[in-house]
Order: C-alpha cells, then sequence, then structure tokens
C-alpha cells in the first residue's frame, strides 16, 4: 500500500495504516486533539466575552454588569433574593416571628 499523503510515494511500512511515516501523518493531520481542545475552549471564551454587558436590573431598575443574557437581576437585588427566601423558609418552620406576621396578614385573604 502507498503513502495517503497526496505528494508522498513511498511505501506504508507493515505495522503503519495510512502513512509511511510519523512525518507524513502530521502534515495530513496538522490539528491534533489537543490543539482542537485549545480551539474550542477559545471559541467558549470568546462567546462568553460579547455576552457581558451594561444590563437593567428587572428589580430596582438601576444598570449593572451583567455576565450574561440570563443574568438579568443584580447582585444587591439577588442577595436580597436569598434573605428574603431563607426567612420564608424559616416561616414554614414555624420559628421566624417575621414569617407570621406576613402570613397572619394574609390570613383575612383566604
Amino acid at each position: 500500500m502507498i503513502c495517503q499523503r497526496q505528494s508522498c510515494t513511498n511505501e506504508v511500512p507493515p505495522g503503519r495504516r495510512k502513512y509511511c511515516s510519523t512525518e507524513c501523518g502530521k502534515i495530513v493531520n496538522r490539528r491534533s486533539p489537543i490543539d482542537e481542545d485549545l480551539a474550542r475552549y477559545s471559541a467558549i471564551l470568546r462567546k462568553r466575552s460579547t455576552k457581558i454587558a451594561l444590563r437593567m436590573c428587572l428589580v430596582c431598575g438601576k444598570k449593572f454588569l451583567s455576565e450574561g443574557p440570563w443574568n438579568r437581576i443584580c447582585p444587591v437585588c439577588g442577595n436580597r433574593n436569598v434573605t428574603l427566601s431563607s426567612r420564608a423558609a424559616g416561616a414554614s418552620s414555624g420559628g421566624d416571628a417575621v414569617g407570621s406576621r406576613v402570613s397572619s396578614d394574609y390570613a383575612d385573604d383566604l
């Protein structure tokens, strides 16, 4: 069998499948798997960096530096949401005075 590289006319030695030497294989397959991984990683970074922008918070209306289109709530309002949800979790266990006050406020509506 003859080497699969276009300009090479050497015989493929026993134990090799397509190319007569490692050099011919490298010429045909220039991108190694490591190079492809690096190219994929840099493409992800390029895509990610283009999505960072100033966006308006959906809660307070202030502008903040968003990490991407999925990030529409500023860090201040996001922390406030975490604090309120942890209080609500305490109210469901019956141990929080704020949670019981909120539930009694809405008891008339039920």
